[in-house]
């Protein structure tokens, strides 16, 4: 195996471990309106670490996501349009374990992206969960259909591939790209109003922040990287409530996704004009 290159994932950490993991996964969006920064943000990472949260993020992908559950949950979709409460449940934590993986291509891969694959069945998810729960039959089952195509062997074989064939970043370079993204955090906050799409991309990167913390505290766990993970998941739980509102309110025919401008709620604008003062640039 090449230097860089990332090898099948092969038990470097236990259950416990990715359980701890998925565990923050599952409350990286709760709203805490008490939780406060610490005095210092961590922002200097080997490469080591860099490697770690990337490997950590797949293993809990190629450990605990089963492809026979999945394909039975997407068989039950094609079929009835709907999932029962348990088997709901199941599916929201296979697609979380699945946009973890796709934020940890994006964090720690030196071009930044997920193959192009798993991002396509990583939103294909996504577009079948908002069916179903919406009670929408027919896209459920087209969706649905869709993504049976895509578990079957060949496709995840081949997503399998180009996971483990991802070049990792140098930690210098990892943390040239935590510093851009809040730079580019800090310069949309200049303006006094945005619209939706603005508003959603300023969300990722908050969410792809608390991806990366959720990683590290599972390594490395310290009061301080619970502390900003904290912080990070208030932001994120606040901004993905407003942006379900927004996009509720473009369903309805009340405002436009694209056009309508709106203003940066008070308390959240600050909330995020403290991570870009406290963070080290």
């Amino acid at each position: 195996m090449s230097e860089g290159m990332v090898a099948e994932a092969m038990a470097r950490f236990s259950d416990q471990q990715l359980n701890r993991l998925f565990e923050a996964i599952l409350v990286n969006d709760v709203a805490e309106d008490h939780v406060t920064l610490p005095e210092t943000i961590p922002a200097s990472f080997t490469d080591d670490v860099v490697r770690d949260c990337f490997d950590l993020s797949h293993e809990l992908w190629a450990r605990q996501v089963d492809r026979r559950a999945l394909a039975a949950l997407v068989d039950r979709l094609v079929l009835s349009a709907d999932l029962d409460s348990r088997e709901r449940v199941s599916f929201k934590h296979i697609r979380a374990k699945f946009k973890h993986m796709r934020f940890a291509c994006v964090l720690y891969t030196t071009r930044h992206q997920s193959p192009i694959l798993f991002k396509s069945m990583t939103t294909l998810m996504g577009h079948v969960q908002d069916a179903f729960r919406n009670g929408h039959s027919l896209k459920t089952r087209l969706y649905a259909l869709a993504l049976r195509i895509m578990i079957i062997s060949p496709y995840w074989l081949t997503m399998e591939r180009e996971l483990s064939r991802m070049k990792l970043e140098t930690g210098p370079a990892f943390e040239r790209y935590l510093r851009e993204q809040i730079n580019a955090l800090s310069d949309s906050l200049r303006a006094d109003r945005m619209t939706a799409h603005p508003f959603h991309a300023l969300r990722k990167i908050i969410s792809r922040q608390v991806s990366f913390f959720d990683d590290y505290r599972t390594i490395f766990p310290d009061d301080r990287s619970d502390a900003v993970a904290r912080y990070l998941s208030d932001l994120n739980g606040r901004m993905g409530r407003m942006h379900d509102d927004l996009v509720l309110k473009h369903a309805k025919g009340e405002q436009d996704y694209r056009k309508y401008q709106f203003p940066l709620d008070i308390a959240l604008r600050e909330k995020l004009s403290g991570l870009v003062r406290q963070y080290p640039l």
